[in-house]
């Protein structure tokens, strides 16, 4: 995993940023995750805000291991988090086929399913949620605004 980091003082209008390109590997999820929460955690965000961060995050990153890329360990991931006046913008981009998400759906699944409830997860602890079809892939967009 590599990490590419801005940490030059912001001017108001600009961001500083966390860059993570990482290889599709679950073995990568939990430092992915330690570092975009502690880079939450450093720009003010609620020990409860860096959780619900990290836990949507990773239940991203699982969705892509597990359905962009059926489970192969060597696909890239871009994370990029942004830190703004007022909000935390996530990035997760990969590099798997597309498709078409509001085929996703909206309710949790039925008990007796495994699974589904990654999506969920994220719609309930990020305050904004937003996939967009690529040529080559897919972004996913989470934003948790400073409270």
């Amino acid at each position: 995993m590599s990490y590419n980091t801005t940490t030059s003082r912001p001017l108001a209008h600009e961001s500083q940023t966390l860059e993570l390109r990482i290889d599709s590997d679950p073995a990568n999820l939990r430092p992915a995750r330690l570092a975009v929460e502690h880079f939450a955690r450093s720009h003010g965000m609620s020990d409860k805000s860096c959780d619900e961060i990290g836990l949507a995050l990773n239940e991203a990153m699982t969705n892509v291991i597990r359905h962009q890329y059926g489970g192969d360990i060597s696909r890239p991931i871009v994370v990029t988090a942004a830190w703004t006046s007022d909000q935390l913008r996530l990035s997760i981009r990969d590099f798997g086929k597309p498709f078409n998400p509001s085929s996703l759906p909206a309710k949790p699944p039925e008990p007796d399913c495994p699974g589904g409830l990654g999506l969920l997860c994220m719609r309930r602890c990020m305050d904004d949620v937003k996939f967009e079809q690529l040529s080559d892939g897919m972004l996913l967009t989470l934003v948790k605004r400073h409270a």
